[in-house]
């Protein structure tokens, strides 16, 4: 229940502070005063958009707090965890509305969105208005009055979630077909070029060992003439330097044979032959190997040429070929892959589907249910209400493609007078009709003793027996919660409860209009019921007839 209410530079209210009472909460005034501004100030609450313009002329930001005092929080539980709040029977909910357009909202002094205030003010307040009565010939909004009557959030929260998973499986094999189109058009290119580098086989760095390997071969002629001119001199039969080395070790070792003195010098010549020797050896080896054959430098020179074309076509440098060689042969492997994963994509678009469908025939099957009970609940009250004769079914058309509500097309037809024929709300209710229609699913839908419900000049148009009837209904909620009526009836105004005068008054010190709010006390109040029987003016009997409606 909202027990009290701040408001501050909002439209042309200054700063005013509401406390509230259970059951019916009136608020009057003329015509322009400014009674819409409170509804503006719930639906601020409620997480309705705010424009700058609510802001007060010459003020910074507008703010509105409200203290909520909970009956049963329990019941809210999974509302305070889902948020991060504490459990309390007391919620506190402040909006500021800037000038710059940033506002900021908090409740219980924690910092929260307006997805978040949004959710609360489901809970907390129900607001009827002439905005309502239209959108209630809109199909989504029976389908929404219906589906609050059937009782079914679960259902509804699992329709919302099994749509969600359907459309990220569709969306999954819907990327999966365009990435499937994509690559089988390149397929042939994509096989192609990666048997064209195949084919070749390139080694990481082949081209630079090879030009490495050609200029070495280039220097190698010079190369091998010194060394086979070295090899030539060691080993040239007698004359050769290793042959003569050869003939002063014999001697001297037959020298140290005879004198032992010669014994070291003959092994340090022993020592060197042996060194020569293996020079000799190497120096053979190598002048060979610096010997190119014109065979293989046209091998060469044909395995360079291979690489330069690869490096053309897919490069420009070897490594880059090496790793176009990588993805193409990933790419042929997601393409060989894909056609599974899109086997296994339309299976669960069609798991997701099938199961979807499922929870919205049940959904359906309650729907269905519920909307017997429904109509013959609003032809009841709708009787009450100056339809004697009316007729009202609530189509539900199982018809509709699979959507995030289910399949059903829900549909109010109406008939209010006899032999008219049932026909679809938007093509035969007149606004008193569809006023009344709001308030007798205002009643029908038993709202929660912890809502509060508005309502803002649901009551335009009517008059007499029928504004009676509907002040009856209106009163028979107020028996059941808090209630808010902005009234321009009479009929309405008269209900036991607390009354609100809106008025519009002029700062004549600042030049300024300003719209008040005060509760009225009861001799008070007569003097504004009589206003509304008989004018700014009324007449003596007009007070009399106030008095009488009031009991006083």
């Amino acid at each position: 229940m909202l027990t009290e209410l701040k408001v501050k530079n909002l439209a042309l209210i200054e700063r005013l502070t509401l406390s509230f009472g259970p059951g019916a909460n009136l608020l009057t005034g003329e015509t322009g005063a400014g009674k819409s501004i409170l509804a503006g100030a719930l639906g601020l609450l409620k997480g309705q958009k705010a424009s700058p313009d609510l802001i007060r002329a010459g003020a910074e930001e507008a703010e509105v707090e409200a203290l909520f005092v909970l009956e049963n929080p329990g019941k809210l539980a999974e509302l305070f965890a889902a948020q991060g709040l504490e459990p309390t029977d007391e919620i506190i909910i402040r909006r500021q509305v800037a000038v710059s357009g940033r506002g900021r909202t908090r409740i219980n002094g924690t910092l929260v969105t307006l997805s978040q205030l949004a959710a609360w003010g489901e809970e907390l307040l129900a607001i009827a208005s002439q905005h309502d009565q239209q959108s209630l010939t809109n199909p989504a909004k029976q389908m929404e009055y219906l589906d609050i009557f059937a009782q079914v959030p679960e259902l509804l929260a699992n329709a919302q979630k099994l749509w969600r998973l359907r459309e990220e499986a569709l969306g999954s094999m819907e990327s999966l077909e365009a990435e499937l189109r994509d690559s089988r058009e390149k397929k042939e290119l994509y096989e192609f070029q990666l048997a064209e580098i195949k084919k070749v086989n390139p080694q990481p760095e082949e081209d630079t060992r090879l030009l490495d390997q050609k200029n070495l071969h280039r220097s190698g002629a010079k190369l091998g003439y010194f060394l086979n001119a070295a090899r030539d001199v060691l080993e040239r039969g007698k004359d050769g330097l290793f042959s003569q080395l050869e003939t002063v070790r014999a001697s001297l070792a037959k020298a140290a044979a005879l004198d032992p003195a010669w014994s070291e010098p003959a092994e340090r010549v022993n020592d060197m032959s042996a060194e020569l020797a293996d020079l000799a050896s190497s120096v053979s080896s190598a002048g060979r190997g610096h010997t190119l054959r014109d065979s293989d430098l046209e091998a060469l020179d044909a395995r360079l040429s291979e690489l330069a074309t690869l490096k053309r076509k897919h490069g420009p440098t070897l490594a880059e070929v090496l790793a176009k060689s990588q993805r193409l042969a990933e790419a042929l492997g997601r393409l060989a892959e894909a056609d599974l994963e899109l086997s296994i994509a339309k299976k669960k678009l069609r798991l997701a589907e099938e199961e979807a469908l499922a929870n919205a025939k049940v959904l359906s099957a309650q729907r269905q249910e519920a909307a017997k009970k429904l109509a013959q609940s609003l032809e009841t009250t709708l009787r009450v209400l100056g339809f004697p004769k009316i007729q009202l079914i609530i189509e539900v058309s199982p018809l509709a493609p699979l959507g995030p509500r289910g399949i059903d097309q829900i549909t109010f037809l109406f008939a209010p007078n006899p032999g008219e024929g049932l026909r679809p709300l938007a093509k035969i209710a007149s606004g008193g009709e569809l006023s009344r229609l709001t308030l007798a699913l205002k009643i029908a839908q038993e709202p929660h003793p912890d809502q509060s419900l508005v309502f803002d000049e649901i009551d335009a148009g009517l008059s007499g027996a029928t504004a009676e009837a509907v002040a009856a209904k209106v009163a028979e909620l107020a028996g059941r919660g808090q209630i808010f009526v902005i009234t321009h009836l009479p009929q309405m105004a008269c209900l036991p409860g607390r009354h609100f005068l809106v008025a519009k008054t002029a700062d004549a010190q600042n030049d300024r209009t300003l719209t008040t709010i005060r509760e009225l006390p009861p001799n008070d109040r007569a003097q504004e019921l009589a206003r509304m029987l008989g004018g700014a003016c009324p007449s003596p009997e007009a007070l009399a007839l106030s008095q009488k409606l009031l009991g006083l």
